[in-house]
């Protein structure tokens, strides 16, 4: 994925220093947007949607295991983006200003320190 050569075009991180956050956060955005992970910082990500599903049964308990199912789908690719882009950030950052987001675990924290 990121630091690894696709296409001819070999992609890195850039390392955030401490006094270059306009430069970095603008260069990790588009990355971010490029990985489509952007959406996981920008927007609070639901915890629990809901959807209405048109089975034909009418049958409300085999809505509610497909609703289930789709809420649990959806929960699990948010932590799949969300530990994608906090690894992306993770690494952008120098050794000196790791220590500062090493116990965040959502990357919309991590963006914010």
């Amino acid at each position: 994925m990121v630091g690894s050569s696709s296409g001819g075009g070999d992609l890195r991180t850039p390392q955030f220093n401490g006094t270059n956050y306009d430069f970095w956060a603008v260069k990790m955005e588009t990355i971010l947007i490029a990985f489509d992970l952007w959406d996981v910082i920008e927007v609070e990500a639901k915890s629990h949607q809901s959807s209405e599903i048109a089975t034909g049964s009418g049958d409300e308990e085999s809505e509610a295991e497909i609703s289930s199912l789709q809420t649990s789908t959806i929960s699990r690719e948010n932590k799949i983006k969300n530990a994608k882009a906090l690894s992306l950030i993770q690494g952008a950052l120098t050794d000196d200003l790791f220590p500062r987001i090493r116990n965040e675990k959502t990357v919309k924290g991590a963006w914010r320190f």
